[in-house]
């Protein structure tokens, strides 16, 4: 008995809904319909299945979806192409006969942006439509003047996405929202956006970013929306929020005054430093911050210039020019986080520490080195800072002159290095050495004073230049000191994840780098 016959008709729509791919809708279908009779009269009969109109397959190809679509909803997509024959003045003159059944719109396109969207304002809101994505070529626009749906209110829209769109955005009075994301949209005020979040309590994701006139007021605004900044808002379904680039004050509003209780996901994007945005006694940021965190059984701390802290469900990026500086509000952001978090002991967690493009120097190693448990460790970094990279590598490879004499990173149990120059090489063989030699109880009485053996050691090439002699001498006698741990080649350009590693116990016939 063939498949079609053994389940039901609708499960197995639904499996053919599933290879339908997003680009090509139409094609998909009639190769579906090449696999028997069957088969084509199924896919014939279930108009659902043509609901996607795309401009990606070309106009004769969408016009066969609207005349097999029948009544089911429309799931509307213009792309602008560079060499397409698909005007958007042809396309929502044809789609615009079945605007009733629209259930999404979505809108990419730069050249032809304006004359899509002179459809749109002449419209009333589509009864059914839930989803609205417009996203305007690389460029901001100076200004958002197109109202859509002739300026009546987008009751019924769930899904917003909107991408340095042209649009203005109060006319369509947004509530009820699920999902709200707004990426360099000019002109969007901070009162729209929080009366937006105020009027859609049920929202569960919300994105913001580089949105530069989202300042907020000075005074009291005399018109509508009003919303007066001085009451929390109530997001009781916010899983994720992500924040990035805002104008400062208004980061502090949002992290100040939204309360979510169940958000999992917080990602904060600066550029300014975000210590002093933590720097409250709102009770429900602790909350916040203690929700996206716990359950985290360790953390990662990147320092590139700038810094990022990821802690479970919490991302924070600052990006700074120097590393100077990016340390010192690093360790600002560390200690109001270790007092919001509560009862995550951030010096207990294991950490990760990357390095990449920047070196640390010995007392910002001190610091981690008392404030942190690093079990991993990542120095990365590029030919012409090989000097850095030398001075770097013996500091982890004998004790602190004290007192009481130290070693740093004593808790280090994976070491990643790129190896950018053959004079590092043997740098890295006498620090592992060292670390390798010292005994358990060298250092009596303090807990982190003598360094533990490595579990694991990770070697890569991510330069763009060939290495200048061979790795075969040098690997085998890197695993020999490092003898009892996991030695992997990771090769070239694997330094944030490449190929799959190969464990040198594997090698031994030798290694040839390419």
């Amino acid at each position: 008995m063939p498949l079609h016959d053994r389940i039901p008709r609708e499960i197995f729509e639904t499996i053919l809904h599933l290879c339908v791919g997003f680009k090509t809708p139409v094609y998909d279908l009639e190769n579906l319909q090449l696999v028997c009779r069957s088969w084509r009269d199924i896919v014939a009969e279930a108009s659902f299945l043509w609901s996607t109109i795309t401009t990606l397959e070309g106009p004769g190809v969408f016009h066969k979806a609207l005349r097999m679509v029948k009544g089911s909803l429309l799931d509307i997509i213009f792309i602008e192409l560079v060499h397409g024959d698909v005007q958007a003045k042809d396309f929502f003159s044809l789609t615009g006969e079945k605007i009733d059944q629209w259930r999404s719109l979505e809108i990419q396109a730069s050249e032809d942006m304006e004359e899509a969207l002179a459809f749109i304002q002449t419209q009333n809101l589509p009864p059914k439509l839930e989803i609205l994505h417009v996203q305007y070529g690389w460029d901001t626009p100076e200004t958002a003047d197109a109202v859509l749906f002739r300026g009546t209110p987008a009751i019924g829209l769930k899904h917003v996405e909107l991408t340095r769109a042209p649009i203005n955005v109060r006319p369509l009075r947004l509530s009820g929202l699920k999902s709200l994301i707004l990426r360099q949209v000019p002109s969007i005020t901070a009162a729209d956006i929080a009366t937006i979040l105020a009027n859609s309590p049920t929202l569960k994701t919300i994105c913001l970013a580089q949105l530069k006139d989202a300042v907020l007021p000075t005074k009291p605004a005399t018109g509508k929306p009003n919303y007066s900044f001085h009451s929390p808002i109530q997001l009781p379904f916010l899983i994720e929020l992500k924040l990035d680039g805002l104008p400062f004050p208004f980061f502090g509003f949002l992290l100040w005054n939204l309360v979510v209780p169940q958000l999992r996901i917080l990602e904060v994007i600066a550029k300014q430093p975000i210590a002093q945005l933590l720097a409250t006694d709102k009770s429900h940021l602790n909350t916040t911050l203690t929700s996206v965190t716990s359950g985290a059984r360790e953390y990662a701390i990147r320092l590139y210039g700038g810094y990022e802290i990821i802690i479970g469900g919490l991302c924070i990026i600052l990006t700074l020019p120097s590393l100077r500086g990016s340390m010192d509000d690093f360790r600002g952001t560390f200690d109001q986080l270790s007092e919001h978090l509560g009862g995550l002991a951030l010096e207990d967690l294991p950490l990760r520490l990357r390095f990449e493009y920047c070196e640390p120097g010995f007392s910002d190693l001190e610091w981690f080195t008392h404030r942190t448990n690093v079990n991993g460790l990542t120095l990365f970094n590029e030919p012409s800072r090989t000097q850095h990279m030398m001075d770097v590598i013996p500091l982890l490879g004998r004790p602190t002159s004290g007192p009481p004499p130290i070693w740093l990173l004593p808790q280090l149990e994976v070491f990643r290095i790129d190896l950018v120059s053959t004079e590092i090489r043997g740098l890295i063989v006498d620090m592992l050495k060292a670390r390798h030699a010292v005994l358990p109880d060298s250092f009596p009485g303090e807990r982190r004073a003598s360094p533990k053996h490595l579990k694991e050691v990770w070697l890569f090439h991510f330069s763009e230049y060939p290495m200048s002699s061979p790795l075969e001498e040098f690997l085998a006698e890197f695993a020999q000191a490092v003898k009892g741990a996991d030695v992997y080649w990771a090769g070239r350009g694997s330094g944030r994840g490449g190929r799959k590693p190969i464990r040198y116990a594997d090698l031994v016939s030798g290694i040839h780098y390419k």
